[in-house]
């Protein structure tokens, strides 16, 4: 009897102890409080909501920037037109950058290099001359009030539009004392098309040739 108390005992001890490690196992799969995995339509509706809201901001309420100033600057007035175009404006500050350094601020030139602007027929004259001159240089002797120039002067025509070169030539010849005619943008590029080919400076025998037979 007492062998079989035992053994009785002792599975009553290892289905108790069963028991046991089958609730700890049970108690070690549930989730500390605040770590439970809510259910699946929950997520659905978190993403769906904030694809929502970022639809929402990008159509109604513009782009994000750091700059809100620019982004919603106010519109200009309807029917408020562009400024003038001014030659004589425009026209400065193409000789300024390309043409002061060797003609002068006044216009006077270099003696022995550059000839003066003020006065010049070759400025006030046929407007063909100085824009044939800005657009492809020129190269050679050339004598004006008794005093021989002989300098080159490069081309202008890859540096400059049409609109430029008008100004900067309607500039210089109503500057420094001139008076004459203002030069269209237009004729800058019918003598533009007219002389595309042209590699190489003028001469004062080349173009006068050319504008003799225009």
């Amino acid at each position: 009897m007492a062998d079989e108390r035992y053994f009785g005992d002792r599975e009553d001890y290892q289905s108790m102890e069963e028991l046991h490690r089958a609730a700890m196992e049970k108690e070690e799969q549930i989730p500390e409080e605040g770590n439970e995995r809510g259910p699946w339509w929950m997520y659905v509706i978190i993403v769906l909501t904030l694809a929502f809201g970022f639809f929402y901001m990008g159509r109604y309420l513009g782009e994000i920037s750091d700059r809100p100033h620019v982004l919603f600057a106010e519109p200009e007035p309807a029917g408020l037109e562009e400024e003038a175009f001014d030659p004589m404006q425009v026209g400065s500050r193409v000789y300024t950058r390309l043409c002061q350094s060797c003609h002068q601020q006044d216009g006077s030139g270099v003696e022995g290099a550059f000839p003066p602007l003020d006065g010049s027929d070759w400025v006030i004259g046929d407007p063909q001359r100085p824009v044939n001159i800005v657009l492809h240089g020129f190269e050679g002797e050339i004598a004006r009030n008794g005093v021989t120039y002989n300098a080159l002067m490069p081309g202008f025509s890859r540096l400059v539009s049409d609109e430029d070169v008008a100004a900067v030539v309607t500039y210089i010849r109503n500057s420094f004392g001139n008076e004459a005619p203002e030069v269209a943008p237009e004729e800058v590029a019918e003598i533009r098309d007219a002389t595309q080919d042209r590699t190489s400076p003028w001469t004062e025998d080349e173009l006068n040739e050319f504008i003799e037979e225009r």
